[in-house]
């Protein structure tokens, strides 16, 4: 694990107090301002809910929220990612609780469902360590890319649906265009520790310019000023229920906040690792408990279901940190915020332009850090297909919601949104494993054989794998190396001239094994043969071949039984 170049404050690094002061209200700008979200389910529903209920909802979210994070954060008996990666309010969950919510059982019932979300992510986190030949690198990198083309799907939908029917006007384009060009500016071209707060920046001066524009709602004021400074929220506001009926929507609800989750676990690990290149499986079991003990907690107070924010890691990211520590302060703020009604509200008055300028700019990071996962990895047709129909599943999924309106499937793909896009992936991954074989065995002539024909058999099954492109070129170094050592040596049989080289794949290491009636190569040693064993020393080639290819394998094995020798190479993937 090694830092990365771009991050200033690493997994375990202590924040000075006014950076983790100035971190953690950039982060509570932007969860804040996500505060809509329960806004519009109070209004939406069916049932008339008054302000102080949308008060106690918002309330329960922020303590679920900051639940979530201090598990994380923490990493204790087995709960939690120990990435910092918080919860926040999804419109994605509209359908399921309106469904509940317009039962015989009401709200009660639409909140009290919520538990079965919470256990079905339990029992995920216990499967997903024994899937991870189906969760590979770039299933994670389509995830983390769809999590990108949703946040930036809702910043277009705040900015030209502001107002209904009547799209974007010059003045709400000028203030986005000024909040998105403030947040490049200062994570750009400004070199100093300012570039951390550079969207908390951005938000001000855009919410500055709205106001000055005349773009803040006069309304929204007059509810900021009559609102309460503290406020205890009661909990829970409607109560628990329960009914087996919906059970099967709630657990597809699970499902599809567990492959977000997948998507936002994936960017945390990636930021924290220079040299990341698979995903830690056990983090992601971790992760999901720790969700779905919060979505246990939700059900009982009556917080929104609640999906892991990717774009909050993308801003923590850009912002040059990764410390877990932020966590404890995010945690503090949103429990101050839940207590605090005036500050619940304000967020109600930050202008749509400038919310939209700003999920833009963190779902472009999102979008190019999946996209590099996915190039990291060399694809066949087989996946390269999984995968291209997932991409396009996942980012055309409301002309899909729309045309299977009456379906039994409409439902669930309105629910999963864009996460439609990674359970299409790993259907067809699973699908398309059948009769693609981990293990491959082939044998090569000593004298028809080059280079070109080893590295092409290497590429072709690199591709077949989904490995690292790194990986396959080093393996085919060490592979050449060692075929040509034995073709020109006299531990090849003449009766028998030829090899038999055999692959192993797993998602977690390359096996490379030469076979061939002979001798064995001698073992490799820890220290290069000096220039004066070279000379004396009639094995000095074998040697010094055994030590370089020590050198790029990570393990080097030789066996000899009777007539048959072996030379294992083996890799990290």
């Amino acid at each position: 694990m090694r830092k990365p170049e771009s991050i200033v404050y690493w997994i375990n690094d202590r924040l000075p107090v006014p950076t983790a002061m100035g971190l953690a209200l950039q982060q509570i700008a932007f969860l804040g301002a996500l505060l809509v979200v329960p806004n519009l389910f109070v209004h939406e529903s069916s049932v008339n809910l008054g302000s102080s209920v949308y008060l106690d909802i918002a309330s329960a979210s922020l303590i679920a929220s900051a639940f979530s994070i201090l598990l994380q954060t923490m990493n204790r008996w087995g709960i939690g990612s120990g990435y910092y990666y918080p919860l926040q309010a999804t419109p994605t969950v509209f359908a399921v609780m309106f469904l509940a919510g317009s039962s015989p059982g009401g709200m009660p019932l639409a909140y009290g469902m919520v538990f079965v979300t919470g256990l079905t992510q339990l029992v995920f986190s216990a499967c997903i360590v024994r899937l991870r030949s189906v969760f590979t690198v770039e299933i994670a990198g389509l995830a983390v890319m769809l999590t990108g083309v949703a946040t930036g799907q809702v910043g277009l939908k705040v900015l030209f649906d502001a107002q209904v029917g009547q799209g974007a006007t010059n003045l709400e384009l000028m203030v986005a265009a000024f909040t998105f060009f403030v947040m490049v500016f200062c994570n750009i071209w400004l070199k100093s520790r300012v570039r951390l707060f550079a969207t908390l920046l951005g938000l001000l001066a855009g919410s500055i310019m709205a106001a000055l524009v005349g773009l803040m709602p006069s309304e929204s004021v007059s509810y900021i000023a009559s609102t309460p400074w503290l406020r205890l929220p009661n909990l829970p506001v409607f109560g628990w229920s329960f009914d087996w009926n919906l059970v099967w929507p709630y657990m597809l609800m699970g499902l599809a906040l567990s492959l977000m989750s997948i998507g936002t676990q994936t960017v945390a690990q990636r930021t924290a690792d220079a040299d990341w290149h698979k995903p830690d499986l056990r983090a992601y079991g971790r992760g999901l408990r720790a969700e779905g003990l919060t979505h246990v907690l939700a059900s009982f107070i009556n917080a929104m279901p609640q999906s892991s924010s990717g774009g909050a890691v993308g801003l923590a990211a850009t912002s040059g940190s990764a410390s877990r520590y932020l966590g404890y302060w995010v945690a503090g703020f949103l429990i101050v915020t839940a207590l605090c009604s005036k500050l619940i509200v304000l967020w109600l008055a930050v202008p749509g332009p400038v919310v939209g300028a700003l999920l833009l700019f963190l779902s472009a990071f999102l979008i190019m850090a999946g996209l590099k996962l996915v190039a990291s990895r060399m694809l066949d047709d087989r996946r390269s297909l999984a995968l291209g129909v997932g991409l396009i599943v996942g980012v055309s999924h409301q002309y899909i919601v729309r045309g299977l309106e009456y379906a039994p499937l409409a439902g669930f793909m309105d629910l999963a949104g864009v996460t439609n896009g990674t359970l299409i992936a790993l259907v067809l991954t699973m699908l398309f494993r059948l009769g693609a074989s981990r293990r491959t065995r082939q044998r090569f002539s000593l004298d028809a054989t080059t280079a070109d024909d080893l590295n092409q058999f290497m590429e072709n099954q690199g591709r077949l794998w989904g490995a690292r492109r790194d990986a396959v070129q080093r393996a085919e170094q060490a592979v050449w190396q060692a075929f040509d050592l034995l073709a020109h040596s006299n531990r090849i049989s003449p009766e028998e001239p030829w090899l038999e080289v055999r692959t192993r794949f797993d998602e977690y290491g390359l096996r490379v094994t030469f076979t061939y009636s002979g001798a064995a190569l001698p073992v490799a040693r820890d220290i290069a043969p000096t220039p004066e064993a070279l000379i004396d020393d009639p094995q000095a080639t074998a040697h010094l071949t055994a030590y370089l290819l020590s050198r790029l394998a990570k393990r080097v094995q030789v066996r000899q039984r009777d007539a048959i020798a072996q030379l294992q190479l083996d890799f990290e993937a």
